[in-house]
């Protein structure tokens, strides 16, 4: 069975999915389809209560998740030279140190990996590269650079089978990110072998709409759609009832 839920925004898309999983219970193959995965200003006051209540289920906030996908902070201030250097350089180390973090997390491994030979590798920097290479060689002849394109794609591993194929709880939960190039536009599919839906969603699709639009703007190119297919989906135990977050967010967002 396939839950699919389509939708512009990253909230409605979490809430719809919570929604779905408060009702049914944890299921397999709930794909979340959004449409505009960057625009959110309208929900501003709504992250907020989000992470008030994450707080105060002593859970981190949206932000601080979404920093484990991609140093958006590192990006708005320096660009790639944070991303590709500040971040691995400066801050992992001192974000390794904390326990809830200890295999690592998903920004380090899509800058930092190691080859066949130990030699140190930047999978997101290859990534990117490769896409600008593809739209200066095709870019002149349109037709055949929008059927090139789209047929191309460019996957970035985040699994490591030998240093996480012990492990039987904790991450890293998101296993693979696949960019597609098509029609000027970046899209992105995210796969998590098991996914948090009551504490952790809402920040990482808010990581990887950062990751997103990074690629997207240093190709030149739109942003596309984000789709998330969590392999399980479940909601963790709870403090306050989801419902009456999910109250408070709607009376937010039609006033």
């Amino acid at each position: 069975m396939v839950m699919l839920i389509e939708t512009d925004s990253r909230l409605e898309a979490w809430m719809m999915a919570a929604e779905f999983l408060m009702q049914d219970g944890p299921t397999l193959n709930l794909v979340l389809e959004i449409g505009s995965p960057a625009s959110n200003a309208k929900f501003q006051s709504a992250d907020l209560r989000i992470d008030k209540f994450l707080v105060g289920e002593d859970e981190l906030p949206m932000h601080t998740v979404a920093e484990t996908i991609f140093p958006g902070w590192q990006y708005r201030k320096r660009g790639l030279r944070g991303v590709f250097q500040d971040y691995p350089d400066k801050d992992y180390p001192s974000i390794k140190r904390h326990p809830s973090v200890s295999w690592g997390t998903y920004a380090y491994r899509l800058v930092r990996r190691h080859n066949a030979n130990g030699k140190n590798i930047n999978p997101l920097k290859q990534m990117i590269d490769k896409m600008q290479a593809e739209l200066a060689t095709k870019g002149t002849k349109k037709s055949c650079y929008e059927i090139g394109v789209a047929e191309g794609e460019y996957d970035l591993p985040l699994y490591d089978t030998v240093k996480d194929g012990t492990r039987h709880m904790g991450g890293p939960c998101l296993s693979h990110l696949s960019f597609k190039l098509f029609d000027g536009t970046i899209h992105l599919t995210a796969f998590y072998r098991s996914h948090d839906y009551r504490h952790k969603v809402p920040g990482n699709l808010l990581g990887l709409a950062r990751l997103q639009a990074c690629v997207a703007r240093e190709t030149c190119q739109r942003i596309g759609s984000l789709v998330v297919h969590s392999s399980y989906a479940y909601l963790n135990g709870s403090k306050t009832p989801l419902r009456t977050l999910f109250a408070d967010i709607r009376t937010i967002r039609d006033h």
